[in-house]
């Protein structure tokens, strides 16, 4: 957020605006629960609601922002981030919440938030901060080029808190809480979420958390199991690391295919590159745009042609082949059969 940054614990990550689309469905859910029309609201916010449903999808912080304000603006609830507070998250990040359920301290618990946060989102960062009298967790967000919602840091404070308190099963009461936004009209709604002092129009958001609270071990503690959990979450971190860009291609490839084969320009401006750059990232990753569209038209090929109202030829044409031939062709290249002979063997007796 352009704001200095004390010293404390903190991973450094690429800056991109990257937030999970899981984080995008609990926004959804959040949103349902106020009354709101998840469809039209995504519609109006130039998003597509369909890709919530892609678990390696993504949405831009950019885009996010745009639609928490659309959602307070219409919800008429300037605290509509707080109602995250009543989001469930044990299920939605899978691996990452059993780990951090299982950690025998908050400490513990949220160290595992920060080490393994890029599976959450690469645009938000969080970071802890020893102090004098406790321990600071710090929200901010990096990459954004549009002003940021600050919707967005009440529902990560909200849901962080809420969850701290269900996993230490304790009325847990933090010292302080800090939100960078002015003073609210109506400040109840934040008390009555954060239970502490709150100040508003502060640096950055935060929860200073004191020390006993911080140590004190959580009855849901196990070691052996959040250990599991993190040798997993490190491996979903690699997988990350070495295929973000191509993953994100191939996801948005899928997405838009139109019976036409999508242009390496649009695709380029969509992660704000130049085409150069695009195709030399790709390449850092070991492989070409060419062979993102050529993967692609694989798994639709296989989609298609178990829709047994498609006939061969509209298959081809879906696929974006000038010519049957071509199909045939590539298809006994990619599977070593013709498409008719894989057609007719879904329909053998197994």
């Amino acid at each position: 957020m352009g704001h200095p940054h004390p010293q404390g614990q903190t991973v450094t990550h690429p800056h991109t605006q990257n937030m999970s689309t899981t984080w995008a469905r609990l926004m959804a859910q959040t949103f349902e629960n106020a009354g709101l029309d998840c469809p039209a609201l995504f519609k109006q916010a130039g998003l597509d609601y369909s890709n919530l449903k892609n678990t390696n999808g993504y949405f831009t912080q950019d885009a996010l922002s745009r639609l928490w304000r659309l959602a307070s603006q219409q919800s008429n609830n300037p605290a509509i981030g707080l109602l995250m507070a009543s989001s469930t998250v044990i299920r939605s990040f899978n691996e990452l919440s059993f780990s951090i359920l299982a950690s025998e301290d908050m400490h513990s618990a949220l160290d595992r938030l920060i080490r393994y946060q890029r599976l959450i989102g690469e645009a938000m960062d969080f970071r802890l901060l020893d102090e004098a009298r406790g321990h600071r967790l710090i929200i901010e967000s990096q990459g954004h080029h549009t002003p940021l919602a600050y919707e967005g840091f009440d529902a990560a404070l909200a849901i962080i808190l809420s969850n701290i308190r269900w996993v230490s099963q304790l009325e847990f009461t933090p010292l302080e809480v800090t939100l960078f936004h002015p003073t609210p009209i109506n400040s109840q709604p934040y008390k009555d979420c954060f239970r502490c002092p709150i100040h508003f129009g502060h640096v950055y958001t935060s929860v200073l958390i004191a020390h006993d609270d911080y140590v004190r071990p959580s009855p849901m503690g196990n070691k052996g199991i959040s250990c599991k959990h993190d040798l997993e979450l490190t491996q979903s971190i690699k997988a990350l690391e070495q295929g973000a860009l191509s993953q994100q291609v191939s996801a948005l490839i899928t997405q838009n295919w139109q019976g036409q084969e999508p242009k390496i320009d649009a695709l380029a401006s969509q992660f704000n590159m130049s085409k150069r750059t695009f195709q030399r990232r790709l390449k850092e990753e070991g492989l070409t745009f060419h062979t993102l569209v050529d993967q692609t038209r694989q798994a639709l090929a296989l989609e298609y042609l178990q829709q047994d109202q498609l006939s061969l030829q509209q298959v081809s044409h879906l696929l974006a082949f000038s010519e049957h031939g071509n199909f045939y062709r590539a298809f006994k290249r990619w599977h070593g059969i013709t498409p008719k002979q894989y057609r007719q063997s879904l329909q053998t007796p197994q």
